[in-house]
């Protein structure tokens, strides 16, 4: 005698579509989430004004950032150098890669921090419940 349960097999394929469903949203959800922290540190530059000290370099005026503040855009490079991108299916990385990005962010013995990208990474992980929550919702539709 041969026994096929026939439930059993399309429940384990209905179960595997719900899975790879809530794996796509979560994956998009964090790439989404990411690509408006990158955003959203970029703007933390370039907004205006800053505060801090205004000095002359060459035949330009520039304004730097105050302590504590982002860093005042400058030359754009660091802008630039922001990024967000996936390190695997469920870890997206937002890093800078200009040479002084860990510097302003951090800070130095001499110069306070300006961070930009944890403000920007803090309101990501504030608004992921939610965000993830409408792409694996949208996924399984």
């Amino acid at each position: 005698m041969i026994e096929v349960d026939i439930l059993d097999d399309i429940a384990k394929g209905v179960e595997n579509d719900i899975m790879a469903a809530i794996q796509k949203g979560t994956s998009d959800g964090l790439m989404a989430l990411a690509l408006n922290a990158q955003a959203d540190a970029q703007r933390s530059i370039l907004k205006g004004p800053k505060t801090g000290k205004l000095y002359k370099r060459g035949d330009t005026m520039h304004r730097a950032s105050a302590d504590g503040e982002a860093p005042a855009n400058d030359l754009s490079f660091l802008v630039a150098s922001i990024k967000a991108e996936e390190t695997d299916a469920n870890t997206v990385d937002l890093k800078a890669d200009a040479p002084y990005a860990m510097a302003l962010e951090f800070g130095t013995y001499d110069m306070a921090a300006r961070p930009y990208l944890g403000p920007a990474g803090d309101k990501a992980r504030r608004q992921g419940p939610e965000v993830i929550d409408a792409y694996v919702k949208a996924a399984l539709k």
